[in-house]
């Protein structure tokens, strides 16, 4: 792993190159032909003992050029074999490309046999100017970890009470309040869809509330994660290569956990409150079915078309909870709900839909820092008159198109008004390796929402 410490000189030094800038020293190395004068351009140059230069050109400004060379950078010091080295460099920017190193520790081994268990460790020393925001980022970071490792735990250790159960322990001595709610006290509480969608497992579902409130006033955001901790799709049942991911159905829910605990490390003085419905959706002679019309909390009527649409099903639940028991001034959502946004947008960027123009331009923002992108699909009228039943008040499923559209549409109605924004992150929130993320859960949605509540005034 790689330690980033702060004011110690080394033989190995990484040098840093604002491509706005213009240095005669990187002039000659790029008149050999050894790096371009772009950003992104990474040339070493050590020694056998490893003394010697790495060489960094970076735009400054391009936050995801920075975070992919901090991540290359690590790549090439693991593979040096280098012990220690000092990176000098004033801009504050350069917090993007640590944040790419230290992405580059993550990883996922609780399952393995043989574990390296004194891990090779490289020490990076930055400018003592940076301590304060490494020590910041550090903590963010252990967020993300914590919902990476929780979203790559498989169902068969991961389910609705060892996750409720994780999350107390988590958070058992810090300023978060943990409330978990059992069956019988769903059931007090009239979850009937959620509770439809928990009928076929052998697991009893779970409500969790996280409450962070370090200020005098009762306003808060509240963020809503799915927390489905399985998803075999019910009577309609996914076929078994789609399946074999579904214990990433709570990634939702993880981004809540993840973000909780940086906010919490980092006593961020914002008000917030999470809100998770944790299930599994399975199948027995008990389970809801398609062509079944079930109740809600709200008390609204929903026809269900297809049990594999049961992510909204749960989220009506916890929605309409935090519109009406918790004094939510907004309500920001995030699930991996739709494969339609996948085919819509692919794999790199998140679905929005929101009721709330002002509360979208301030996730969209804090998405772009982040270099976790996203973007909003339209609700329509006539969007909204699909999603109405035929024999009940709503439809879980419409067929046609645009179904990350009404999915959004149908958790709007659950919201009482309130400023809402829901994430589709069903395409960014579990895969194959890419940019600097390993194979597994990126984490996807903790760091926009850090970002949007440091800004919110």
């Amino acid at each position: 792993m790689i330690k980033l410490t702060t004011n110690k000189e080394f033989k190995t030094r990484v040098r840093v190159f604002d491509v706005e800038k213009t240095y005669e020293d990187l002039d000659k190395i790029v008149e050999l032909g050894l790096m371009k004068k772009e950003g992104g351009s990474l040339f070493s140059n050590l020694n056998l003992d490893r003394s010697g230069e790495i060489y960094l050109v970076a735009d400054m400004n391009d936050y995801e050029g920075l975070r992919m060379l901090g991540y290359n950078l690590a790549g090439t010091l693991r593979g040096a074999k280098v012990k220690e080295a000092h990176l000098k460099c004033m801009n504050p920017n350069l917090i993007y490309l640590l944040e790419g190193v230290l992405h580059s520790n993550y990883e996922y081994d609780r399952y393995r046999s043989k574990k390296d268990d004194e891990p090779n460790v490289i020490e990076l020393s930055i400018n003592a100017e940076h301590k304060e925001a490494i020590g910041k980022l550090e903590n963010l970071m252990a967020g993300i970890f914590t919902a990476r490792d929780l979203i790559n735990t498989p169902p068969i250790d991961l389910y609705p009470e060892s996750y409720a159960k994780q999350i107390v322990e988590m958070f058992k001595g810090t300023d978060v309040e943990v409330e978990v709610y059992n069956k019988k006290q769903i059931e007090t509480l009239n979850m009937h869809a959620l509770l439809a969608v928990a009928s076929g497992s052998d697991k009893d579902p779970r409500l969790v509330v996280l409450k962070r409130l370090p200020l005098k006033e009762k306003e808060h955001v509240t963020i809503v994660g799915k927390g489905l901790t399985y998803d075999s799709g019910g009577y309609a049942i996914k076929p078994a290569s789609s399946m074999a991911s579904m214990h990433s159905d709570m990634s939702g829910s993880a981004a809540v956990v993840g973000l909780f605990k940086a906010l919490s490390l980092n006593k961020v003085e914002k008000n917030v409150v999470g809100v998770m419905a944790l299930t599994e959706n399975m199948l027995n002679g008990s389970s809801y079915k398609n062509g079944d019309i079930i109740s809600s909390m709200k008390g609204l009527s929903i026809e269900v078309g297809n049990t594999d649409a049961e992510g909204r099903l749960t989220l009506a639940d916890a929605l309409y909870y935090a519109a009406t028991k918790l004094d939510s001034t907004e309500i920001v959502e995030l699930s991996t709900l739709t494969g339609a946004v996948v085919t819509a947008l692919g794999t790199d960027m998140a679905g929005v839909i929101s009721n709330n123009d002002a509360l979208y331009e301030e996730i969209h923002k804090a998405g772009i820092t982040a270099g976790e992108f996203n973007w909003r699909l339209p609700m329509t009228k006539e969007l909204d008159e699909k999603v109405k039943g035929t024999f009940g008040d709503l439809k879980n499923s419409i067929p046609g198109g645009a179904g990350a559209i009404t999915a959004g549409i149908f958790l709007s109605k659950f919201v009482e008004d309130k400023p809402f924004l829901h994430l589709d992150i069903a395409g960014v929130a579990y895969g194959s390796k890419k940019k600097y993320y390993k194979e597994g859960a990126y984490g996807f949605g903790i760091k926009t929402l850090y970002q949007y509540i440091i800004n919110k005034k």
